[in-house]
């Protein structure tokens, strides 16, 4: 063969792959938010820092969450948006603060939004009409689902859609379909099948009402962790059970993406709501101190795992992250970060995703910022600082040095501490974070 014919057929053959490579990366990325509930950071049988083994339960069976952190990075210091699940779900929805919102606390969530934002969905499809997006399980808002763009879903559910028998989690209550773990997850793998089916890119956030409140899980998953040799640290064999079909269900959606030969173009988060309650088990969090409704790290601090395209996998970050990034992350990957609504204050992790663990989230304000009427908290470079309201009172913690938050250095380190408390104060001037919601009046007015 002519030597200049034979380079010229390898440069096309070239020349096409690069083209399909380039017109698969040109595909709009599936997205999938698995978002569970009063999950505790070291619930999972994945250490969230790798060299504490602390930092996992030395009871609980998480294959397939450890199966996803394997394929992917795990964050040693991600946080839920607010320590109790509505503003959360509403922060993580709108890519704002619970402040800014004014949801502020669950009995908040029947007032509307004070000015227009947008959903992932919507933010999605603004990018991309051909996106898809589907809510199955808790939504715990008071617009409909459909109200914020998504095509397909369970509608306004609530705690009370999953049974929810008892407040006491000492109880445990066998069942077919614990917390609805199965019959959601068979709305999400059908979701997932369609979308394949079709072709079209999707959003699916799957919200699991696990581990929220009353122990239940399947018969033959209770037997299982009955007859195991129990923790120091987690011991309840019916919590661990319920955990087991809750990772069960995460395992269903890999299967079905590894099925369908989707997971080279899906990204998958997993994190939860908010920290692990600590009422009936006060060293359940250990050891992160305090636990759900808390702004300590207990209460806020929790796993988070995403898996996907240029993920390296097995890596582990240490950048903080939160809720209210996933707006802006999605839209990065969906290839237009410029599109975002006004007025957002999360920032995409899509540089930290990509970069092994390394990178920086740029957001309007330096910092993670939590605020409501009880206190407020400002995470920044490494430092937690915390001022109680009613009393005045401030805490600061070095979090790299004090995971457990024992060490008060507010009067060790005076000018790290105002600044901090400058800081804070300038966010909360800013959104007017201290101007309730009418309903928040209108409940203080109450005889």
């Amino acid at each position: 063969m002519n030597p200049g014919l034979q380079a010229a057929r390898h440069l096309l053959a070239s020349a096409l792959l690069l083209g399909l490579v380039s017109a698969a990366l040109a595909k709009p990325p599936n997205i999938i938010l698995i978002l569970t509930d009063d999950q505790g950071w070291n619930n999972t049988e994945v250490p969230m820092i790798p060299s504490r083994a602390d930092t996992r339960s030395d009871y609980y069976l998480t294959p397939n969450f450890k199966r996803l952190a394997d394929s992917g990075m795990t964050f040693s210091q991600a946080y839920a948006p607010h320590p109790v699940c509505s503003p959360s779900r509403h922060s993580i929805q709108f890519g704002m603060t619970p402040a800014k919102l004014k949801k502020t606390s669950n009995r908040a969530v029947n007032y509307p939004e004070p000015f227009p934002v947008r959903s992932i969905p919507q933010v999605l499809k603004s990018i991309d009409p051909a996106y898809r997006a589907a809510h199955f399980g808790k939504w715990h808002m008071h617009r409909h689902p459909a109200e914020l763009g998504y095509d397909a879903s369970d509608g306004r559910t609530g705690n009370h859609t999953a049974r929810q028998l008892t407040t006491d989690q000492t109880k445990h209550f066998p069942h077919d379909d614990p917390k609805r773990s199965v019959s959601l997850t068979d709305n999400a793998v059908q979701f997932i099948r369609h979308q394949a089916h079709a072709g079209a890119p999707f959003y699916l956030q799957v919200s699991h009402y696990a581990i929220h409140l009353s122990a239940e899980a399947k018969p033959a998953t209770l037997a299982k962790h009955k007859a195991r040799t129990p923790g120091k640290v987690h011991s309840a064999y019916w919590y661990a059970a319920m955990i087991d079909d809750l990772d069960y269900a995460v395992g269903r959606i890999l299967d079905v993406l590894d099925e369908l030969k989707l997971a080279d173009n899906t990204y998958v988060f997993l994190t939860s709501d908010n920290g692990g309650t600590a009422r009936q088990y006060p060293h359940f969090n250990k050891p992160l101190r305090a636990g759900k409704g808390t702004y300590y790290e207990g209460g806020l601090r929790v796993p988070f795992i995403a898996a996907g395209p240029g993920i390296k996998a097995g890596t582990y970050s240490a950048v903080p992250v939160v809720g209210y990034d996933f707006l802006a992350t999605f839209a990065d990957l969906a290839g237009s970060p410029e599109k975002l609504p006004d007025g957002i204050e999360g920032g995409t992790i899509k540089p930290v995703l990509l970069g092994n663990g390394e990178g920086v989230v740029r957001r309007p304000r330096a910092g993670l910022h939590f605020y409501r009427p009880l206190d407020s908290v400002l995470i920044r470079d490494g430092h937690k600082f915390r001022r109680t309201h009613r009393t005045g009172e401030i805490e600061l913690y070095d979090l790299s040095r004090d995971l457990s938050e024992t060490a008060n250095l507010a009067t060790a380190a005076p000018r790290l501490a105002k600044r901090m408390q400058g800081a804070l104060e300038e966010w909360i001037k800013e959104i007017d974070a201290t101007t309730p919601s009418p309903l928040d009046r209108r409940v203080r007015r109450r005889p």
